[in-house]
């Protein structure tokens, strides 16, 4: 039968999550008005002045385009931070846009998701004039930027009234379309609803014992939908949100210790690039609380080094897909019960979510393909042709199927990799996660990144420690695989990470294409 929540870890006063997400901001006004809500450099803002920007730009907004649903294309600024806030206060979608991203990209996103308003900054101003027609603009730093913009702009004077109330919003209403593109590199929009993404800010608050005196890094870009644990969590409880860009994220040591944060976000990715470089030693962050890992399997080495260099974190594994408001399982890491599982499980689910492992379409006591049904669960895509094939009936309800495949153990789930990494080299089927595990077996401190090209498997490694040398990992590989799982190349490179920090697979994938073309 389908799982349900079997433990959780209840740490503050259960609120509702039936009421819109800016009311969670508006928890973290009360509890902390003259607290640092947002710092970015050295630059901070208070709760209580984050909230009267955020009325400001809202009434602009409201008096200039009455939006529905508004695109902030902003860095990781104080526009793109108080641009959701605004727009929510207007009652309006809100719809992140990188400007890292290419033009085209962020025009195809504009037109699915009909945005009606946009928030830019410097960033995102450049991009404007590539986007075609546009709607209007609120630029709150119009001033600073060198020469003429030919769009409509709306500037937010001094002047202008305060929003007199945040639209109450509904909790069946969406929130923010977040777009993902997958393993196909195609985005697919997400529309999260308040009542989604109020579930798993609850969920959270009741995991972690976070008040006003904690400290969040923001690490991920804002279309990344971990962004939405550090913000949401971040505010909900007060806490001040400290904003890093992706050097400053590599240096862990100095920006905790500078801004004092107590908690820290990253993908296993991003922990491993720094284990690589071997800046970070045992007890070397003392004042972390919580780490929390997600956006991919965590290798038990990575854990265990963070865990070592923050003696006195809890280190949680968190999953889930953006279609579940960011994550749904936990696993708080413990080396002993981790270490026969290779990468550490991914627990138990979330309260008020219920799991399922399929087999084809008929439940697994044990193993299978994950589903999910539960108060974070989307409605479907933005585009329903996208719906083809990813949920199911179960039960008299709907279910996500998640394309990831588990196990279900003694210490809760275990992820057992994706379900489209099986290939077929030389007649065989093989599971790339199944090499790439072995690979951080036989050379601890390594880690590996498998593809089958034309009928080829190869391998590009990552990491320092023993076994380094491909030569004698090769070996170790052949004592521990099959021939036909043996890869062909076993080629060391650095970290090749996307934007949001985890593995680039696209790239990787070219990248060995290209070699073995050469």
């Amino acid at each position: 039968m389908p799982g349900e929540a079997a433990r959780a870890l209840p740490r503050t006063p259960a609120r509702t999550a039936d009421r819109p997400l800016h009311s969670w901001f508006l928890d973290g006004v009360a509890a902390n008005p003259a607290g640092v809500a947002l710092r970015i450099n050295s630059a901070t803002w208070s709760y209580a002045e984050v909230d009267a920007l955020a009325r400001r730009w809202a009434g602009a907004l409201l008096r200039h385009a009455a939006p529905g649903r508004v695109g902030v294309l902003a860095s990781k600024s104080v526009e793109s931070h108080v641009g959701f806030l605004a727009a929510l206060y207007a009652g309006a979608v809100f719809v992140p846009l990188n400007p890292e991203f290419p033009v085209e990209r962020n025009r195809a996103v504009l037109e699915a998701a009909g945005v009606d308003a946009l928030i830019v900054d410097p960033a995102g101003a450049a991009q404007l004039d590539g986007l075609g027609e546009l709607p209007p603009v609120l630029a709150p730093r119009l001033a600073e930027w060198p020469g003429p913009v030919s769009v409509p702009v709306v500037v937010p004077e001094a002047r202008d009234a305060l929003l007199g109330a945040p639209a109450a919003g509904s909790a069946d209403g969406l929130a923010y379309i977040l777009f993902t593109s997958g393993s196909t590199g195609q985005p697919k929009g997400v529309p999260i609803r308040h009542r989604n993404i109020g579930a798993f800010v609850q969920a959270c608050l009741e995991r972690y014992d976070v008040g006003p005196t904690d400290v969040f890094s923001q690490v991920y870009e804002l279309t990344f939908d971990l962004s939405m644990f550090e913000v949401w969590v971040a505010w909900a409880s007060g806490a001040a949100l400290t904003v890093l860009n992706r050097l400053q994220a590599l240096n862990p040591l100095r920006y905790v210790r500078d801004h004092g944060i107590t908690v820290w976000t990253s993908t296993p990715s991003l922990a491993g690039a720094l284990r690589g470089r071997g800046t970070l030693g045992p007890g070397s962050l003392p004042g972390l609380r919580v780490t929390m890992f997600c956006g991919e399997p965590l290798p038990v080495q990575s854990a265990a080094f963070w865990q070592a260099a923050a003696p006195n974190a809890v280190v949680d594994n968190l999953y889930g897909p953006t279609e579940l408001a960011v994550a749904c399982t936990g696993y708080r890491f413990d080396a002993a019960t981790a270490a026969a599982t290779g990468t550490v499980p991914i627990g138990e689910v979330f309260p008020g979510m219920r799991y399922a492992l399929l087999d084809g379409d008929t439940v697994h006591p044990s193993a299978g393909e994950l589903v999910f049904t539960g108060p974070q669960m989307f409605g479907g895509y933005l585009d329903p042709a996208n719906d083809a094939g990813r949920f199911v009936e179960l039960d008299g309800q709907t279910w996500y199927r998640t394309g990831d495949r588990a196990e279900l153990t003694d210490v809760g789930l275990v992820h057992l990799g994706r379900n489209d990494n099986q290939v077929k080299v030389q007649g065989y089927r093989i599971e790339l996660g199944d090499v790439e595990a072995a690979v951080r077996a036989a050379g601890p401190g390594l880690d590996g990144t498998a593809f089958a090209v034309d009928g080829v498997l190869v391998v590009f490694v990552t990491g320092t420690g023993t076994g380094s040398d491909t030569t004698d990992l090769a070996t170790r590989l052949a004592a521990a695989l099959p021939g036909y799982m043996l890869p062909r190349h076993l080629w060391p490179v650095e970290p090749v990470l996307t934007p949001n920090g985890k593995v680039d697979r696209l790239a990787l994938r070219a990248e060995a294409e290209r070699r073995l073309r050469d």
